[in-house]
């Protein structure tokens, strides 16, 4: 008994360090870049040898890749903290388009968009980038099928509007090279108005 539960506290202290690595390192890519970001800069900021970043990460990239994890679960549990505070689906898709862009001025966001366009990937990896890119989609999907349910928006596939905000969310998040929040948040709330035309309920 004691030795299992010696076990566990090894694999928690193993998963903390693992994510005290990435949250270190999350400022230096944020600053850097991926590509200019080098594993001497990774120990350096760590303060750890290249073989102790080695036994929890087998490179850059897959440290990279766990950052984004961690990144995308921190945004979906923000999200959850102040869902909440929105009572009727609608209001909830305009909440979700604000915290959208309250992420945008994310600083790791730029070398996220480096790291997907730049990288020669394997499909392993490409796999994982895709379920990590889906990490909102349930979240989506839940609240549209409640609003179905409460008889708020027309009974639509729940799957296809989800895309359909999906694409909304990422498509207008390039504007944030070309405008100010203020004007990109007046936008996302228009764009949700605009697809709320097509499949919200008239009440009678």
């Amino acid at each position: 008994m004691e030795g299992s539960s010696i076990e566990v506290k090894r694999r928690k202290d193993v998963a903390q360090i693992k994510k005290d690595i990435a949250r270190n390192t999350k400022e230096l890519f944020a600053q850097k870049g991926y590509g200019a970001t080098s594993m001497e800069d990774i120990c350096t900021i760590n303060n750890r040898s290249k073989g102790s970043i080695y036994y929890h990460f087998k490179s850059k990239e897959e440290l990279f890749m766990y950052l984004i994890k961690l990144n995308n679960e921190e945004w979906m549990d923000s999200w959850l903290e102040k869902e909440h505070q929105y009572e009727t689906s609608v209001d909830k898709l305009y909440g979700l388009a604000d915290h959208y862009v309250d992420d945008l001025a994310n600083p790791l966001n730029h070398s996220i968009n480096e790291f997907v366009s730049g990288q020669v990937v394997s499909q392993e990896m490409l796999d994982e980038m895709l379920s990590l890119i889906r990490i909102p989609y349930m979240t989506y999907e839940r609240i549209i099928s409640k609003g179905i349910e409460d008889g708020e928006l027309k009974p639509e596939d729940p799957q296809d509007l989800m895309h359909i905000i999906n694409g909304l969310f990422n498509g207008l998040s390039t504007l944030y090279y070309e405008k100010d929040l203020t004007d990109i948040r007046r936008l996302y709330k228009k764009g949700i108005a605009s697809m709320l035309v097509g499949i919200q309920q008239l009440q009678p």
